[in-house]
C-alpha cells in the first residue's frame, strides 16, 4: 500500500513540475518602455512644452511685479494664477501617465498572448533573473506601431490687463479667471 501511494505521489510531483517548466515568463523594465518608446517620448515632449509655455508666463510675470513691486493685489493675482497653473500641470502630467500606462498595459497583453507567455513581469521587482527573459525591447517595438497624440494646453496669457485688474469688480468677486484654460482631452 505504502509502495503504490509513494508511486501516485511521484507522478503527482513529476507531472505538477513538468507543468510548471512549461510556464513561459518574460521580464520587461517598464521604465524603458516609458522613456524609450516613441509613444513615452511624445508624452515627455507635451509636458516639456507645456512647462516651457508655463516658464515664460512666470518670466512675464515677474517683470510686471519688478515694475510694481509694492502691489501685494498684484502680487497675490499672479500667485493665483500660477498656482492654477500648478494644478493643471499636475493634471496633465496624470493624463499623459494614464494614457501611457494604459497603451503599455494593453501592449504588454498583447505580446504576452502572441508570444505565448503566462505571465509578464516587472524586472525592477525581481532580484535575479535570465537577461534572455527581457522582452523589453520588443514591446518597446509593440508601442511604437500605436502613435499617441495630446491635445495643446492654452494657457491664458498673464497680462497687464488680467493681472492689474482692469476687472476689478470681477476679481473682488472671485469672477476673474486669469487661470488656465485647456484644450487636453
Amino acid at each position: 500500500m505504502r509502495t503504490i501511494s509513494a508511486i501516485a505521489l511521484s507522478l503527482v510531483l513529476i507531472f505538477s513540475v513538468t507543468g510548471c517548466a512549461t510556464a513561459k515568463i518574460a521580464v520587461v523594465d517598464p521604465a524603458r518602455l516609458f522613456q524609450e518608446s516613441e509613444p513615452g517620448k511624445a508624452g515627455i515632449e507635451h509636458l516639456k512644452q507645456l512647462e516651457s509655455a508655463v516658464q515664460e508666463q512666470l518670466k512675464a510675470a515677474q517683470g510686471m511685479i519688478e515694475k510694481a513691486p509694492n502691489d501685494e493685489a498684484l502680487r497675490g493675482r499672479v500667485q493665483k494664477t500660477f498656482m492654477g497653473y500648478q494644478q493643471l500641470v499636475n493634471a496633465e502630467q496624470q493624463k499623459v501617465v494614464q494614457k501611457i500606462n494604459g497603451l503599455m498595459q494593453q501592449t504588454l497583453q498583447d505580446y504576452r498572448s502572441q508570444k505565448g507567455y503566462t505571465a509578464i513581469m516587472n524586472a525592477e521587482g525581481l532580484l535575479a533573473f535570465d537577461p534572455k527573459a527581457d522582452v523589453t525591447t520588443e514591446v518597446i517595438e509593440a508601442m511604437n506601431k500605436n502613435k499617441v497624440s495630446f491635445e495643446p494646453v492654452k494657457l491664458e496669457p498673464v497680462s497687464a490687463a488680467a493681472v492689474e485688474g482692469k476687472d476689478a469688480k470681477a476679481a473682488d468677486k472671485g469672477d476673474a479667471k486669469p487661470a488656465p484654460k485647456t484644450d487636453a482631452k
